[in-house]
């Protein structure tokens, strides 16, 4: 059986989402990329889920979510979010059984039928796994049908590690989600690559703005993307050191820097895959991650004492995982 997902406690829980094609497989072309993009705009407006940033790659995407607890959604709110997530014929389908349903609740002073429609879909909001999967499924059944295929198109459920809510965790995992392009040589600037929040923002994106003045907020910068976007940018590029030009670390110099007990700067960290970002759990300070330990202990084994484990390989900032991975840095993709 496949171990329960750990998820946050807080009123909103900040998650950063990874999953593979099956193979391997390269499938996602300029077509496949922007579908996938407009289907997860979609979802978001709808489920409420927020995407702060993403990278969507040849065969696998990132994204980096913020899941705040389902409040009180009214159904004028709920209407609007169906009518805009819904093609306009099954949306008019949908909105004329609430009018009825509300007008038998007026008629008969019972809400029963008006309650279970409006939890058929306020299930789907504010749910991690929900958001995950419906994005996979609509872009899985419009690949299958435009491809003449069949079957899964995914390698496995989709990855997810609990993210600290604090600057430091949130803004290096963003960074290390929107220099996914620049590690795969792909392009040396993240905004030269469309199908990622920072160049999506760039582009005049409202969505891509919002998410990155969320991330930027935390570190205290003004609110507004004309203010943060400099500031985003000096984050991308580790403090507005002059480096845009210096391509990514060979894999022997990794090895070697390591295996030479040496220590690699923000940086070059950030040019390496970490599997921290995408194995490791829970990330973010070491009361954070203790605290997720604690709240899900049942899912550890009885010799494990505590869940802490210090992030190695370079200078974290005080950042913990919840495992202790070994070849946690490789070399560039």
């Amino acid at each position: 059986m496949r171990k329960p997902r750990i998820l946050g406690t807080a009123e909103g829980n900040y998650y950063h989402v990874m999953s593979r094609v099956v193979d391997r497989r390269y499938v996602f072309g300029e077509e496949e990329k922007e579908f996938f993009r407009l289907a997860m705009r979609k979802l978001e407006a709808f489920t409420g889920v927020r995407v702060l940033t993403y990278c969507i790659m040849s065969n696998h995407w990132h994204a980096l979510l913020e899941v705040p607890t389902l409040k009180g959604v009214v159904n004028d709110e709920l209407c609007e979010r169906i009518r805009s997530f819904y093609p306009k014929q099954r949306a008019s389908a949908i909105l004329e059984e609430f009018e009825w349903a509300t007008k038998l609740a007026e008629e008969t002073g019972s809400d029963l039928r008006l309650d279970e429609l409006r939890q058929r879909y306020l299930s789907r909001m504010c749910n991690l796994s929900v958001f995950v999967k419906e994005l996979k499924e609509r872009f899985s059944k419009w690949y299958n049908r435009r491809n003449h295929r069949r079957g899964t198109l995914w390698e496995e459920r989709f990855k997810s590690v609990l993210v600290e809510n604090s600057d430091n965790a949130i803004s290096t995992m963003a960074a290390y989600i929107d220099l996914n392009p620049v590690r795969a040589g792909l392009v040396d600037d993240p905004r030269d690559y469309r199908y990622c929040g920072y160049s999506e923002a760039v582009g005049g994106g409202a969505r891509a703005r919002q998410g990155i003045v969320c991330i930027m907020e935390m570190l205290g910068q003004d609110a507004s993307w004309r203010k943060v976007s400099a500031q985003y940018r000096m984050l991308l590029f580790c403090a507005g050191e002059a480096r845009e030009n210096r391509t990514g670390m060979s894999p022997e110099r990794v090895e070697k820097t390591l295996a030479e007990g040496g220590e690699l700067d923000r940086f070059d960290l950030l040019r390496c895959r970490i599997r921290y970002f995408s194995d490791g759990v829970a990330l973010g300070s070491r009361l954070f991650v203790e605290e997720v330990f604690e709240t899900n202990r049942t899912l550890f084994s009885e010799r494990r004492k505590d869940g802490a484990r210090k992030m190695r390989g370079g200078n974290w900032n005080g950042l913990y995982s919840m495992r202790s991975l070994s070849h946690a840095v490789a070399a560039p993709t």
